[in-house]
């Protein structure tokens, strides 16, 4: 089962979904799906704190988003905000600008017995960030 938040749906507050999510609307507060999965479609505006198993995103999101799984950032996806995930994908020609954290509490990266890095921060001009967004609000 999938819950779905149309094109001409605007929610502003605390989301809380026991189901998968698909965000085609405006979600504006905090996204909450525990172990569910949330799709933000190519019309999607999601100006929110992001709480899901995994996130897909094609749309826009302001806020930051944490996940237990992974996030994909697609083509037509941007995110201004931080990541908090152990997986991530940022497709070539996606918007990012943040931090993204994929230390999952282990420490070392368990393959090579490397020390993972902590964070990596990334980020777009943001006069190109700015002209992305006109009239999001």
């Amino acid at each position: 089962m999938t819950a779905n938040v149309k094109e001409s749906v605007f929610i502003k507050g605390e989301l809380t979904v026991e189901e998968d999510l698909t965000v085609e609307g405006r979600v504006e507060g905090k996204i909450e799906l525990k172990n569910h999965n949330l799709w933000i479609g190519p019309q999607g505006k999601v100006y929110a704190e992001i709480h899901a198993k995994s996130v897909i995103i094609a749309g826009d999101v302001i806020g930051n988003i944490f996940a237990s799984e992974m996030v994909e950032i697609r083509l037509s996806g941007s995110v201004l905000g931080n990541i908090k995930c152990p997986r991530i994908s940022i497709l070539d020609g996606a918007k990012f600008n943040g931090s993204i954290d994929t230390d999952t509490g282990s420490g070392t990266a368990p393959k090579l017995g490397l020390q993972k890095a902590d964070s990596a921060k990334m980020s777009h001009s943001s006069s190109l960030w700015a002209s992305s967004f006109p009239g999001f609000r």
